[in-house]
């Protein structure tokens, strides 16, 4: 598999106005991002609700987005990380025959882990699935456990690893990521767009960049050609990613696709939602952010179809 570059949306949850998740909203926010020409999408991650959804609707939420990408050809990680190794071997299974490009799995969560547990963990996870690629996911802040870059190194002998999808925000630790030859490095970290994807880093995965994809994509377009166009919208980037709490506030990326014009319901309880005041202040601030974007030439106020 080419190492995807560019910009990988991961994607949210839609919820029914009964609390269940919404597939029919899934699809056409999929094919939303087919049109916008996204590199990949990742779904039933972190900005998925993964955590909260049960095995039956992860499933059936990845098979919804599939069914929208394959027209657009639109590449899929699907995150199959899960509190058992048989619920992420089931979920990475499902996840092959419904047509996914790779699968990216969180590390073991909750308990600490040692270094040599969690190479044997991503091991297993290979060879169990040997014609499917395999990413390693790193979120130390949510789950408890990081992977030294020698260790993910290490899983390179396995000949379906990928790489990793770091969530980290540590610049430093990225740098020891993309010197490892020949492992695909993809970041969650706007705030470190430019410094990453200039040292070499491939993908940048970004909750804010679901919302405006068209900004991303200006910033992707102009960073091999014109530096100082790519400083300023990576500047814009860092400011869209402050209002809307940097993606980690899922409310908030959720309210910002509502702005959009793409009802996507609220989180689920107990995740946060925000008050009708909230909403009105970041609509107030989205709506000053789209008219400095106008000047820069890029349109955020449309509709989505």
């Amino acid at each position: 598999m080419t190492p995807i570059q560019g910009l990988i949306v991961p994607t949210v949850t839609p919820y029914t106005s009964g609390g269940q998740p919404d597939y029919a909203t899934a699809e056409r926010l999929t094919h939303f991002y087919g049109e916008q020409g996204v590199a990949a999408l990742f779904p039933g991650g972190t900005t998925g609700e993964f955590a909260l959804l049960s095995i039956s609707e992860r499933k059936a939420l990845l098979e919804a987005v599939m069914n929208a990408a394959r027209p657009h050809q639109l590449k899929v990680i699907a995150h199959t990380g899960a509190a058992t190794l048989a619920e992420v071997l089931d979920l990475s299974r499902h996840a092959q025959q419904a047509g996914a490009d790779a699968v990216a799995v969180v590390t073991p969560f909750y308990y600490g882990y040692e270094e040599t547990e969690l190479e044997d963990f991503y091991r297993q996870v290979c060879r169990a699935l040997p014609d499917l690629g395999v990413y390693a996911y790193t979120i130390p802040q949510r789950a408890g456990n990081n992977f030294a870059p020698a260790a993910v190194g290490r899983l390179l002998s396995e000949p379906n690893f990928r790489g990793i999808k770091d969530s980290s925000g540590d610049m430093h630790r990225l740098l020891h990521l993309i010197d490892v030859p020949g492992l695909s490095v993809l970041a969650g970290a706007d705030d470190l767009a430019y410094p990453f994807l200039l040292s070499g880093g491939h993908g940048l995965v970004s909750g804010p960049g679901g919302v405006v994809p068209e900004l991303f994509q200006a910033f992707f377009e102009a960073l091999p050609r014109d530096l100082l166009r790519a400083q300023r919208l990576v500047k814009h980037i860092r400011t869209f990613s402050r209002i809307i709490r940097g993606g980690g506030r899922i409310d908030y990326l959720k309210a910002g696709l509502d702005w959009r014009g793409f009802a996507n319901g609220p989180s689920r309880f107990p995740l946060p939602n925000l008050s009708e005041t909230e909403r009105r202040a970041l609509y107030a601030e989205l709506d000053t952010f789209a008219s400095a974007m106008e000047r820069e030439g890029i349109g955020l106020r449309q509709l989505i179809a």
